[in-house]
């Protein structure tokens, strides 16, 4: 995977070739809802195991290509949990350094 400057420069940002590969620890496939790790991530994660990256993000991403436009159909904005616009970014709520914080307390 490639991260991209604002400079228009490409390095990469990790090699997922060189990466073990680690068993997750999930809820049961029945105990999730559609929206959850397991079931989001089935399809590419099992393309991941078989180290075929382009497969894996061609699946997700024609998923929320699909779901974007039944939304525009139906005229439903797309509301986010867990992150909120700051201008034209989006900013996670609960950032690692506020939830080290509250550790601390």
């Amino acid at each position: 995977l490639y991260a991209k400057y604002s400079t228009g420069e490409n390095v990469v940002f990790i090699d997922t070739k060189k990466l073990p590969i680690i068993k997750k620890k999930l809820r049961k496939l029945e105990d999730q809802n559609e929206y959850e790790t397991h079931c989001l991530w089935k399809g590419v994660t099992l393309n991941l195991k078989i180290r075929d990256i382009g497969a894996s993000l061609h699946r997700l991403e024609e998923r929320q290509r699909a779901e974007a436009q039944e939304r525009k159909g139906k005229e439903i904005q797309w509301e986010t949990r867990l992150f909120h616009e700051d201008g034209e970014c989006k900013v996670y709520d609960e950032p690692l350094l506020k939830r080290l914080g509250a550790a601390k307390h």
